[in-house]
């Protein structure tokens, strides 16, 4: 062979492609995916543990959405009952899986599976969003520990089932290409109508995010137009709705009770990203989320800009803007501007390097973490259950159907959970047994069932929050009362002669509201 014919050769080989290469990186590739998915499922399965724990899971509101359920089913067998249902509110789209919930078990036990739903769509939406962007499988199991935040033992419902959509409509704004095509005009539109359902708040976080990445990213001003147009039966369907929220009664003064000044303490943040339990499990989950953001800054400190997704940051401050300056309550919203903060450290944290230790370590690491905060999460719950719903299941099968029960929290605070627990606890009466109470979200203009008229109410107001400002001459509209009180409580109730006691044991009583009320 001549020289020629040998450098020929060795030409050919170097520029063939290497097929056992490619295969290996390829079978890597595979194998990667493979991971992120078991990863997510044991994720899925760690998130519901305290869910499956407990019969009544410490989430305010949840039994007040329970009972729209129940309410809806209602006004569908019967047309002229007293409320009716509002198929367009923006909040309808987080009824579907407590309706899928209430056709699986028509009664409190709904609760905790359609809060597992919940937690499976954050849980999936942050892996989701971790694959698409290529960060770490690691950082979404740490980040899948956020679904555990006041939002969610407030019992907002709405508005945590807006973060996987927006999760969806981030993915579809951040693609690289910047062209605009045809086929995209649904895409956004539907995406635009499921904030929109979700809850009014995402769809305005959702066009804000549109107008602030097409300015950072230089997006052409025809294709940012073209976006906004894909939406715009969306706006216009929010503009005609919002404006009849004031016509119903649904308006609150708006109230600046923290500055943006005071919200960057520790405090503020613990209980903004967190905010549910009570003692060092939080401070710890904190640590270990700050311990994991600042490790992997010092571990990329010399190629930042490479390993951050700027993209993802960028959707993490404008949540922390709107938690840091909005204000606490407007339009009858509270945590107005608090509810953004678990957005923003769930984006913040995958926007982020993660920690520069070998995968297999990464993922062992953010798996013990997480299984180490539900476990401990469940065993509060546990705790606060036997102790704090002491006589409720019991007082709940003592009460006849279709009554008219007040309930009266005296309690109000928990050691175990922070927030107000108990707030909406007695709407359980209406979930399991129907009636009617002394407070409903049926009153609420947005809800998905709302009385026809408004209801007037000859009795106290907002008994819910201030129990002790009954009067002896508000049990005449009632049938029962259920009561959460101490001993001492219980035994001044006892001692009314309108109130017979039905159950006698446990921090939840039942009492029949005698003639003598009346």
């Amino acid at each position: 062979m001549t020289t020629l014919d040998t450098t020929l050769v060795e030409s050919n080989r170097l520029s063939a492609p290497d097929l056992s290469t490619s295969a290996a990186a390829a079978e890597a590739g595979e194998h990667a995916r493979l991971l992120r998915i078991v990863l997510t499922l044991v994720c899925c399965l760690l998130v519901a543990v305290p869910f499956v724990a407990v019969r009544f899971p410490p989430v305010t509101d949840l039994p007040q959405h329970l009972a729209q359920i129940r309410l809806l089913h209602e006004t569908i067998a019967n047309p002229e009952s007293p409320y009716r249902i509002q198929w367009l509110t923006p909040y309808i789209l987080a009824y579907i899986p407590l309706a899928l919930a209430w056709q699986l078990s028509p009664s409190e036990s709904a609760g905790p599976i359609a809060m597992v739903s919940l937690a499976l769509l954050w849980t999936v939406a942050i892996h989701w969003l971790a694959f698409e962007r290529r960060r770490p499988a690691a950082t979404a199991v740490l980040g899948s520990m956020l679904f555990f935040n006041h939002m969610m033992y407030w019992g907002f419902y709405s508005f945590a089932m807006g973060l996987p959509v927006f999760v969806a409509w981030f993915l579809l704004t951040s693609r690289p290409e910047t062209s605009f095509r045809r086929r995209d005009v649904p895409l956004f539109l539907v995406t635009a109508l499921l904030l929109y359902f979700s809850h009014a708040l995402w769809l305005a976080a959702g066009m804000l995010w549109l107008v602030l990445k097409s300015v950072t990213n230089r997006v052409p001003l025809r294709t940012a137009a073209a976006q906004l147009a894909s939406c715009s039966p969306v706006l216009v369907m929010a503009a005609i709705w919002y404006p009849r929220l004031a016509e119903r009664g649904f308006t609150s003064p708006t109230r600046w009770i923290s500055l943006p000044s005071g919200r960057l303490s520790f405090g503020f943040l613990l209980n903004t990203v967190f905010g549910g339990l009570h003692g060092l499990t939080e401070w710890v989950a904190a640590a270990a989320l700050a311990g994991w953001i600042l490790l992997g800054i010092y571990q990329h400190r010399g190629r930042l800009h490479a390993t951050i997704d700027r993209d993802l940051g960028l959707a993490g401050l404008q949540f922390m803007a709107l938690a840091l300056f909005l204000p606490n309550l407007h339009q009858n919203t509270i945590a107005f501007a608090s509810r953004w903060m678990p957005a923003a450290a769930i984006f913040v944290l995958l926007a982020m390097p993660a920690p520069a230790w070998k995968r297999g370590i990464r993922n062992a690491v953010a798996a013990t973490a997480l299984a180490a905060f539900v476990i401990v999460t469940a065993v509060a719950w546990l705790r606060f259950e036997r102790d704090e719903y002491s006589g409720l299941a019991e007082s709940l099968a003592a009460l006849p159907a279709n009554m008219r029960v007040i309930g009266l929290d005296y309690v109000k605070t928990s050691p175990a959970i922070k927030g107000r627990p108990f707030l909406q606890t007695f709407a359980y009466a209406q979930v399991v047994r129907g009636g009617e109470l002394n407070f409903s979200f049926a009153q609420f203009a947005p809800m998905a069932v709302v009385y026809r008229a408004p209801r007037r109410s000859a009795w106290t107001a907002e008994l819910e929050w201030r129990a002790e400002t009954v009067e002896r001459s508000d049990f005449v509209h009632f049938d029962y009362a259920l009561v959460n009180g101490e001993q001492s409580r219980h035994a001044s109730f006892a001692a009314l002669p309108e109130l017979r006691p039905v159950t006698a044991e446990g921090r939840w009583r039942l009492y029949r509201i005698g003639p003598s009320a009346r």
